[in-house]
């Protein structure tokens, strides 16, 4: 499928504030507004993100107009999720990815909004996993700034700590358990070919077991060409321990199937969260992760 790349930010160009899953606050909006208006940029939203039903900002029919709002807003260049939670897929097939295709706009978010990163993907639309408005005031500065610098000069290369296997492939990926409901479907038919992101939050231990055997019995990670770890936050253990080690659990279906495996990258629910573009060429090196549109 032709690759389409959304035009890079100018100053004063349109953002727009989307909330696919949970519902926004106007403290939410209040502090998106500040740190993008202080970037140089005009925020735009419509006030039915503010609705609640349960834990979505309304009904499905309302998360599906306001979203596609901003995608038929001739002026609004990038598309900026509010916050993750739950609900994105309920939406996800009633979105005008068409609409998308013909004037391609960043889409900028990462936890439940994978599974737009991940759709987004299969349109050919490249898309910006990164921090969401609900976390910025503990985003750590540099990886903020570094958001707002990509979307107007392009990607910036990752630094490894560790010694790397040289590969590449094309990026996608972002919540594990996101990955883990939408693969096999639509959003996310296969990784063959594919470096994947992977992160997770608020999990057991063995749950993470769980999603990642049931994905290579699903033959998941035939094809895969690395894997990059971020963050796995506040994960959950009973009295008697899974196993050994949280690392032993994320890596050792990788390494049974050869594929080699990035850790400790600094993305995922917690401060650090490098902005990486999905659907961009990365090319891992010994020292670093370059990425290409």
């Amino acid at each position: 499928m032709k690759q389409r790349i959304p035009a890079l930010l100018k100053p004063g160009d349109l953002i727009g504030l989307s909330a696919t899953a949970r519902f926004a606050t106007r403290e939410m909006i209040a502090t998106a507004k500040a740190h993008i208006e202080d970037a140089g940029f005009k925020v735009i939203y419509s006030e039915d993100i503010l609705l609640q039903v349960g834990q979505v900002a309304g009904t499905n029919e309302a998360r599906i107009r306001t979203t596609n709002m901003l995608i038929h807003h001739q002026d609004v260049k990038a598309i900026w999720n509010i916050r993750g939670g739950y609900g994105s897929a309920e939406i996800v097939d009633d979105i005008d990815w068409v609409a998308l295709q013909e004037q391609p706009k960043w889409l900028i978010g990462f936890s439940d909004f994978t599974t737009f990163l991940a759709h987004a993907f299969q349109k050919g639309i490249l898309s910006l996993h990164a921090a969401m408005p609900v976390s910025f005031e503990t985003t750590n500065p540099e990886d903020l700034r570094a958001t707002f610098e990509l979307l107007q000069n392009g990607p910036l290369p990752l630094s490894l700590t560790e010694v790397a296997s040289p590969c590449s492939g094309k990026v996608i990926g972002g919540n594990l358990s996101v990955i883990y409901s939408i693969f096999g479907t639509p959003s996310l038919p296969t990784l063959d070919g594919t470096v994947l992101l992977l992160e997770d939050l608020d999990e057991y231990h063995y749950h993470l077991d769980r999603m990642l055997l049931a994905l290579k019995r699903r033959g998941a990670f035939k094809g895969l060409r690395a894997v990059l770890f971020g963050q796995f936050s506040d994960i959950h253990d009973h009295a008697t321990p899974w196993c050994s080690s949280l690392e032993y659990t994320l890596v050792k279906y990788f390494e049974a199937s050869g594929v080699p495996v990035l850790r400790n990258l600094p993305f995922g629910h917690t401060a650090r969260q490098f902005p990486i573009i999905i659907g961009s060429q990365a090319t891992i090196s010994k020292h670093k992760i370059s990425f290409s549109l």
